[in-house]
């Protein structure tokens, strides 16, 4: 369990943007047709698929999350005097009993979401995890209706349904092509995010959010337009709702006391599924235009490794020391630099070709090295560098290295081998990155005349006193 909840800590802000599009998706589905079939006397729901994608692609966390969304859901569409005799115990307002109509209605879908989050996350630690994926998304309807018709039997027993009506919806003739449906969306949506492409997008937008870019728009300007769009919203649903009272009114339609909830009770429904499609479409926007930021920024990023230039890492650099100086833990961030020893002899030996396959190697192990946790440049020739504001201990650090130093040894044949020397400096308060960079070069330095292939680390990494 400690080890998921490392791993949900080391995650990449991008999965917010994942969490807030399936709550988007899981809310437009409870307040339209397509998570919603009637069937007398209870109504049955496929809008759990988000909470089992949620649990396949992000964590338990995430899909218990998404869980108590879908609960919350369920419980508004079943406070109102519409809805069957079956529904109504999962309201609050129509049940009598409301703890018992809130564990129902959340608490199951909450608990369902925690369930099939553990349950992918064992899935995907196995040999075949696509096959234990198939299984555990084969496995949610039956999960949920256990939990929800046990949760019923047992807090209202006089509605009729308790475990042996799972039976029933096993056998019932959507069952097999509704889990067909289930599997497509759940196992696409885990391919997608295990491709190149998707990784390609996400470390765009985390390179963008890190830099704080502010070319196309700004947080100021997209609050400006999300109000407007909840705004523009709202007055629809108002619209609506008021002329289906002036239309009742003209044909001399009375409107009882129950009458006229129902129709706020759907006003409500109907302006939650706006206001959900356009938290979908404006995430949309947001993405779009977060991907356009990195291609202005890509622009003048080194052409041979695809690293920021001098001026771009410094620019960057300095926005996120800002940031990290306000809030510097214990542990600090590094300042890293690197240089490949021998360069000028693998160039004169092998050729420039040759000298430019070990750059760009270099570069991207480099980044492999400390991936999502800060920003890499290439200052010139061979000379590299990475700024990590993150917290990061020195055992992560020198492992990370070690890793890397392994990876680029057999970039060239034998018996030359490719090494680099490096330089490692901790973040402190009172310095800034031209300073940092100066005592990583000092350091760096150190370590060439060690012998060169290793590493040197300064201050508080050498006395944490």
């Amino acid at each position: 369990m400690s080890g998921v909840l490392r791993r949900s800590k080391q995650k990449s802000g991008n999965d917010r943007y994942l969490l807030i599009a399936l709550i988007a998706v899981e809310l437009f589905m409870s307040f339209s047709f397509l998570g919603y079939i009637h069937i007398e006397p209870i109504s049955l729901t496929f809008v759990y698929i988000p909470v089992l994608v949620a649990g396949c692609i992000m964590g338990p966390k995430e899909s218990a999350l998404v869980g108590a969304v879908f609960g919350l859901a369920s419980m508004w569409k079943a406070s109102a005097f519409y809805v069957g005799a079956g529904d109504g115990v999962f309201s609050p307002i129509m049940s009598g009993r409301p703890l018992e109509s809130v564990l129902l209605s959340v608490g199951t879908r909450t608990l369902f979401g925690l369930i099939v989050g553990w349950l992918y996350y064992g899935a995907k630690k196995c040999p075949h995890p696509l096959l234990g994926i198939i299984t555990v998304t084969s496995l949610g309807r039956t999960i949920h209706t256990v939990l929800v018709y046990s949760t019923m039997g047992l807090f209202f027993p006089e509605a009729g349904f308790g475990i042996a009506n799972v039976t029933d919806d096993i056998l019932r003739w959507d069952f097999i092509p509704f889990l067909f449906i289930a599997n497509i969306i759940t196992v696409s949506c885990y391919k997608i995010c295990q491709s190149s492409r998707f990784k390609d997008i996400e470390a765009r937008i985390y390179m963008v959010d890190r830099m704080k870019s502010t070319v196309v728009s700004n947080k100021r300007s997209l609050a400006v337009v999300i109000i407007l769009v909840l705004l523009a919203s709202f007055s629809v649903a108002v619209y609506f709702t008021n002329r289906i009272e002036t239309v009742m009114a003209q044909y001399e339609i009375p409107l009882s006391e129950e009458i006229s909830y129902d129709l706020m009770h759907l006003q409500i429904q109907f302006l939650l599924g706006m206001i959900s499609l356009a938290m979908i479409v404006i995430l949309v926007i947001v993405l779009y235009l977060k991907n356009f930021n990195f291609l202005y920024y890509e622009a003048k990023l080194d052409g041979l490794t695809g690293l920021l230039g001098r001026r771009q890492f410094f620019h960057v650099g300095n926005q996120l020391l800002k940031n990290a100086k306000a809030f510097l833990p214990a542990i600090p961030g590094c300042f890293v630099i690197l240089d490949v020893d021998h360069f000028k002899e693998i160039n004169d030996t092998f050729g420039h070709p040759t000298g430019d396959k070990v750059l760009k190697s270099v570069a991207e192990n480099l980044q492999d090295a400390f991936r999502g946790k800060g920003v890499f440049g290439r200052l010139g020739g061979d000379e590299f560098v990475a700024f990590i504001p993150d917290p990061v201990p020195r055992e992560e650090v020198e492992k990370a290295l070690e890793q890397m130093k392994e990876r680029i040894r057999d970039i060239i044949p034998e018996p030359m081998k490719v090494t680099c020397s490096i330089g490692v400096i901790p973040l402190e308060k009172d310095c800034t990155l031209d300073e940092l960079y100066r005592h990583a070069d000092r350091l760096l330095y150190e370590a060439k005349k060690k012998g060169k292939d290793q590493f040197v680390f300064g201050y508080k990494y050498e006395n944490p006193d």
